[in-house]
């Protein structure tokens, strides 16, 4: 079998490092807010061009915490995002009184370039939260000129980074491209944590002590407002600093799968977008083909796991739905790019412990599917 994922084998290889570290941490007896949790911040910020890092313990809570730092969102505002994510960003999109606004995404998934022009001049938005998915960026350049023709900065813009980091635009990191950058470091990324874990990053001081009130009860602001307890424990940031060591490497391996991937299923299916000027992630490698599903079980019987990302648009939740509101609802969802992805799209096993030969099997399965 060829599984999706490839976790256990990645502990395998790391195993006496991680245990080594590990008793370091539970032999000091500091097992939160300690040296590793300064360490693993300060290096995600360096590596991202960022002041300042808020580790968390999943990017849904940062994403959460997000919000929270944009001024003056109030009934009167709405928030922007794009209609297909995984539905950690609509749950945060709607944790203030005020309207979420969707926007429809390109073949690639990402945000729609050409709806924004019309969702921004007939609309109040105040934030925009886009998404990175699969590994790939938005084009942060023009992203900007975008937004900054109808007063960009009025807004106050949240990168959902959880699916990119280790991407970048034109030079500028994910994780920089934002007030506000969230990433993940859930068991399924490219930089996976055992348990959960997050990371919210901002060059500003001010919203860089409402994070660190935030995760922490709001303790130093003697609990003036709501907070949270929301860490990464010493042995989660000791781990990742272990596997942070790894980490270009395991890139560089998910460059090159994602590359053979290409050369060979080029003529067989829609091969993942990568937007101009951006060095992908490979989070995932998601494919578009109208006969997804054949596919997917025809792998499955070849004992190849394969994942869908995503089957449904967030307008189809019913917290979509109803975040729409009745003067916000689409005149037909069904013509929406965002619904001809969900049904095409699958993701094939793409992480660093594939061996070549799995790689090639998996390219010759979806080829025979398609030659059969």
């Amino acid at each position: 079998m060829i599984p999706f994922f490839g976790l256990d084998r990645q502990y395998r290889n790391l195993r006496k490092e991680i245990l080594d570290v590990t008793d370091q941490v539970y032999s000091s007896g500091q097992v939160l807010d300690g040296y590793y949790t300064r360490v693993f911040e300060d290096a995600i910020a360096q590596r991202c061009d960022r002041e300042y890092a808020v580790s968390v313990n999943s990017a849904t809570t940062g994403l959460f915490f997000a919000m929270q730092c944009a001024p003056a969102v109030d009934i009167d505002n709405e928030v922007l995002i794009p209609s297909l994510s995984f539905p950690a960003t609509l749950n945060a999109a709607n944790t203030r009184e005020h309207l979420v606004r969707m926007c429809d995404v390109s073949p690639d998934g990402l945000i729609d370039f050409g709806s924004l022009p019309t969702t921004l001049s007939q609309s109040r938005v105040a934030v925009i939260m886009y998404v990175n998915l699969f590994g790939n960026t938005v084009d942060w350049e023009r992203f900007n000129l975008e937004t900054k023709f109808f007063g960009g900065d009025n807004f106050f813009v949240i990168e959902d980074a959880a699916q990119s980091f280790g991407a970048s635009s034109r030079g500028t990191p994910s994780g920089k491209m934002g007030d506000v950058s969230v990433l993940s470091f859930d068991p399924t990324k490219n930089l996976p944590n055992y348990g959960s874990g997050g990371m919210v990053l901002t060059d500003d001081p001010t919203t860089f002590n409402l994070l660190l009130n935030l995760r922490n009860n709001c303790k130093e602001d003697e609990h003036a407002y709501v907070g949270y307890n929301s860490k990464m424990s010493e042995a989660d940031c000791a781990q990742m600093m272990v596997k942070l060591a790894h980490f270009d490497a395991w890139q560089k391996r998910r460059t090159a799968i994602a590359e053979y991937y290409n050369e060979r299923l080029a003529a067989y299916v829609d091969l993942p977008g990568t937007t101009a000027g951006t060095t992908h992630a490979w989070h995932k490698y998601v494919i578009r083909t109208p006969a997804r599903d054949r596919l997917q079980l025809d792998l499955a019987a070849r004992q190849t796991m394969t994942r869908i990302h995503y089957e449904k648009s967030l307008p189809e939740y019913d917290l979509g739905s109803l975040a729409l509101g009745t003067d916000n609802m689409l005149d037909d969802i069904n013509h929406w790019e965002v619904t001809a992805f969900c049904h095409e799209c699958l993701s094939l096993p793409i992480y660093p412990e594939l061996t070549d030969a799995e790689v090639e099997t998996v390219v010759s399965q979806v080829r025979g599917f398609f030659s059969a």
